[in-house]
């Protein structure tokens, strides 16, 4: 298969399993990516047959993902909690090496101990993001949360290690303790002292740049991502540990002037975040993507003749248990000896918590993407021969991957539940975020209406109908009173969509041709998402019965037809009429409903009535822009009834004109609307209507949205 075509089969199946992520929440997202994975392998049998350089493996996976975990990590916290960090990043290795090793070369005897060590080194590393779907459902303590970061940054680098080792022993035959010892003490130390070296250069080099007046956002992101392969790369050139001078080289990278020094600096903080966010999530939804890939040839007919598919199964439980409990008696061990520092009192004072802690701690550092990439790096090949049982210790070392994952999924919510008030400060946040845009609206529409200057208006106005249907859309996913407001939003359109195909036949009584009406109907989608509605609301009344419609409109928009500027005065002002007539419809039947229903359904009916007054008082301000005669709404809808042809007598043409003004005004009055809002948000804070924790979160949601209109 072409390298390129298998790069977008990657990307499509890390884009489809982040939409079954939304869909499947239950199951975290690496377990989603797996079962990607193995389908695509299922349907396109070929991409199960990747082969890929084991040192470009490492490189391109590891380096990246190690040194963003060691630049994001909090070096205060990981130095107060350095010795229970070392004590799983390193001993707990050497302890999962001995256990698992000696057990599988047991088990199966075929497996030479140094490759078995390799196989165990590799299920060293834990992935405590691998279990970040879960963040909804699971509650981490500080210190756990310290100790998985901690353990999974040293860890991967002590794992990748001890892993290199055995496998030269397994290739080259030959395995000498002194020699290893003093190869492990170079190779580690080296490895620290060429990561802090260039990573005090790479951080150099960049202060250097800034101070001479080089601050170019997207060259400094770009220089960030680039260090981790340079730095890997001249680290193995030079005879030391890459994987560990990639991590000393991120913690020392992370050492950064105060992002409000500059608005550069703060930029390149939040482009450089949110890019790394990309990368790591690319890298990792690739890594088990190509897992889900690789099981299907891992359960080769070869390797299934030899061992029947439930002795595989016992290989891979019997595996994980002792990973497991390996981990288990460790964490224990040590949770029970620490000292709590604020108290001063040892774990075992308390050891029924302190051991359902450390357990919680166990299943929370599940294996994954370290994991995954080193056991591939594993050669095809050992002193001439083909390495020893790799497609078995590939599938053994994928087996207990699933079974870590499943086990966090399962039992982590059920042994560390997220608190139940987590789901009051979100509906606390939605409620704040209605009230900060609902004041914002009523702010805007003020301003408006003294026409200090008016050629705002039209800009205005459509900043007025993107801020009403953030505010619909907010209450729609609030509980409550959320699923009345979308049963009445169904309801509603389905009353206009009526109107509209009323409205329908009578055109085609009077003769109007399909081409002559899909330019109405298209005109009147782009009303109506204008003035708040998205998804199917838009189309409503914007569409055909017939084929032969359906098809006019497909033709109009792709290629509309060519209007005069006359022409086109008049089919706008038609179809503002007509959009005006469906918003009275609209309040018509929720005014029936509120009459008819008390209770929330009638309180949202008057809600829903009033939304659908302002989006009709929105459509007719632009009939009305700039004219001496002001119409009123039910002027307007004799208008329609009387299916006048031509604009009100004396009126001016100025659609074009506002069409112009909205597009020239449109990001000062966005940016003006955004100011609003934070002004709102101030006050409300001082009014003591929301909390400062919300507050913080709302500020934090308009910050983005100013940044996206700067770009």
């Amino acid at each position: 298969m072409e390298v390129f075509e298998l790069i977008l089969i990657m990307l499509a199946c890390v884009i489809a399993s982040a939409i079954l992520d939304q869909v499947i929440t239950r199951v975290s997202l690496p377990l989603v990516q797996i079962g990607v994975g193995l389908v695509a392998a299922i349907a396109l049998p070929e991409v199960a047959h990747i082969q890929m350089d084991p040192e470009l493996f490492l490189v391109l996976f590891i380096a990246p993902l190690l040194f963003n975990e060691a630049r994001e990590s909090t070096k205060r916290e990981l130095w107060t909690h350095g010795a229970s960090i070392l004590s799983l990043a390193i001993g707990l290795v050497l302890a999962t090496v001995l256990v698992v090793g000696f057990a599988l070369h047991w088990m199966v005897p075929s497996i030479p101990l140094a490759a078995a060590f390799a196989c165990a080194a590799a299920l060293g590393p834990t992935d405590a993001a691998a279990v970040g779907a879960l963040g909804s459902t699971v509650k981490l303590s500080t210190r756990q949360k310290t100790l998985l970061q901690g353990e999974s940054l040293i860890n991967d680098a002590s794992g990748v290690v001890s892993f290199q080792f055995a496998i030269a022993a397994a290739v080259t035959g030959a395995f000498s303790a002194a020699d290893a010892t003093l190869e492990f003490l170079v190779l580690f130390f080296g490895g620290i002292v060429a990561g802090a070296v260039m990573g005090l250069l790479a951080f150099g080099s960049i202060y250097v740049l800034r101070n001479r007046g080089f601050e170019n956002t997207t060259v400094h992101v770009l220089y960030e991502v680039f260090t981790p392969f340079v730095v890997f790369l001249a680290s193995e050139a030079i005879g030391v540990s890459g994987i560990i001078a990639v991590v000393v080289a991120g913690l020392v990278m992370s050492i950064r002037q105060p992002i409000l020094v500059s608005t550069t600096l703060a930029r390149q903080h939040l482009v450089s975040s949110g890019f790394w966010e990309i990368i790591v999530f690319l890298i990792n939804g690739v890594i088990f993507v190509l897992l889900g890939m690789q099981l299907p040839q891992a359960l080769s007919p070869s390797l299934a003749s030899v061992y029947p598919l439930p002795v595989l199964i016992g290989f891979m439980l019997v595996i994980a248990a002792l990973v497991i409990g390996t981990r288990f008696v460790w964490v224990s061990v040590m949770e029970l000896w620490h000292r709590d520092p604020q108290t001063g009192e040892r774990g075992i004072a308390h050891a029924a918590a302190t051991v359902k802690d450390a357990l919680v701690t166990t299943i929370a550092g599940p294996k994954g993407a370290v994991t995954l990439s080193i056991i591939f790096t594993i050669p095809l090949t050992a002193g001439g021969a083909p390495f020893p049982e790799r497609e078995l210790i590939i599938l053994l070392a994928a087996g207990v991957i699933l079974i870590t994952l499943v086990v966090a999924d399962v039992f982590l919510p059920i042994l560390s539940p997220k608190p139940a008030e987590s789901s009051a400060s979100e509906a606390e946040l939605q409620q704040a975020t209605i009230k900060v845009l609902e004041a914002t609206l009523a702010e805007m529409r003020a301003m408006m209406r003294n026409g200090d200057r008016p050629e705002l208006e039209p800009a205005a106005r459509l900043a007025i109908a993107r801020t009403r249907s953030r505010v619909v859309a907010t209450r729609l996913e609030s509980e409550g009173c959320g699923e009345i407001i979308r049963q009445l939003i169904k309801e509603t359109l389905a009353v206009q969509q009526a109107r509209a195909d009323e409205i329908q036949r009578e055109g085609e009584d009077s003769g109007y041709s399909a081409q002559v009406a899909a330019t109405y109907y298209a005109t009147l989608r782009g009303i109506r998402r204008s003035i708040g509605y998205s998804g199917s609301g838009v189309k409503v009344g914007g569409r055909f019965k017939s084929l032969r419609g359906s098809i006019a409109l497909l033709r109009e928009r792709i290629s509309p037809r060519k209007l005069d500027s006359a022409e086109a005065e008049h089919v706008y002002y038609e179809t503002c009429l007509f959009a005006i007539e469906l918003e009275h419809v609209a309040i018509d039947y929720l005014e029936q409903v509120a009459a008819r229903d008390s209770g929330p359904r009638g309180e949202a009916a008057r809600s829903q009535a009033q939304v659908h007054r302002r989006a009709l008082q929105n459509v007719l301000d632009r009939i009305n822009f700039g004219q001496d005669t002001q119409l009123s709404a039910e002027q307007t809808r004799q208008h329609f009834d009387d299916s006048y042809d031509a604009l009100p007598e004396r009126a001016r043409k100025n659609f074009a004109k506002q069409f112009r003004q909205a597009e020239m005004y449109a990001n000062e009055v966005d940016s003006g609307a955004l100011t609003i809002e934070l002004e709102q948000i101030r006050r409300l804070l001082e009014a003591g209507e929301i909390e400062p924790d919300v507050a913080r979160k709302l500020r934090e949601n308009v910050y983005v949205m100013q940044m996206a209109l700067e770009e």
